[in-house]
């Protein structure tokens, strides 16, 4: 039996890399993307390859440009001839002051996180549909895309918001397809991009999280992986908080 195939993009570090593991201990075949990091990007194959992955590929990724994400789907098509399991983690995160952010700043993050999200998942679509069994795309989104921005920039919290209407507009059109399409809304998460705040702008957001802490990688990678695996087979169109009680409806 083939194992199921997935592709995680972003995945040289953070919640991309927590992703590609638990997937990896699930049996299941990686196809990871990074932008700048091959080196940790290389290294996160070989620990996927040790956690039980029977094959972990590697492949940069530039989510701003259509020509690279054809060849990635190309690389792949001819690779593994299918998908199962899509997870759109690629991104970029400044933390900017609007009265800063100019036009080619605004598009750059838009373009990289709303329309890469977008563009890859469309792109996506025959190797999902190739697939035998469950499908399922997971589209990481933030906190930032529910309530606005608190100390990322207002254009990030712009694309986050963005990807939540994609993601559901996805859900809506691919469901009689049996292809499931969900969000995972991540809020204060230890990572690379967290470790820019100020130590002031640190305590401020910990201030204000009723769990008490920044969450880790792992704790976002755990609502993922059970997205994409076919004991969520009735649920698409949802969006999942992961935030440590920040936001509470």
């Amino acid at each position: 039996m083939t194992a199921r195939r997935a592709l995680i993009t972003g995945a040289s570090s953070g919640i991309g890399t927590a992703a590609a593991l638990e997937l990896a201990r699930s049996g299941a075949a990686v196809w990871i993307t990074y932008t700048g990091r091959e080196a940790e990007a290389a290294r996160v194959a070989a620990e996927c390859r040790s956690a039980g992955a029977p094959e972990a590929r590697v492949s940069r990724l530039d989510l701003r440009d259509p020509e690279s994400i054809a060849a990635l789907v190309a690389d792949i098509t001819e690779a593994w001839g299918s998908l199962h399991v899509l997870v759109n983690n690629g991104g970029v995160c400044p933390y900017i002051g609007y009265d800063d952010i100019d036009v080619e700043e605004w598009d750059f993050v838009l373009e990289t996180n709303a329309r890469g999200t977008f563009l890859l998942t469309r792109a996506a679509l025959p190797l999902l549909r190739a697939a035998e069994g469950d499908r399922s795309v997971v589209n990481i989104s933030s906190i930032a895309g529910q309530v606005g921005a608190l100390q990322t920039g207002m254009h990030y919290a712009a694309s986050k918001g963005a990807i939540l209407a994609i993601t559901r507009s996805f859900a809506r059109h691919l469901a009689s397809e049996g292809i499931r399409v969900n969000a995972v809304t991540p809020g204060p998460v230890a990572s690379a991009i967290t470790n820019e705040l100020s130590a002031e702008g640190r305590a401020r957001l910990e201030a204000g999280i009723p769990l008490g802490s920044f969450g880790e990688p792992a704790d976002v990678a755990w609502i993922i992986t059970s997205l994409a695996s076919d004991r969520a087979r009735f649920i698409t169109g949802a969006t999942y908080d992961v935030n440590g009680g920040v936001r509470i409806d």
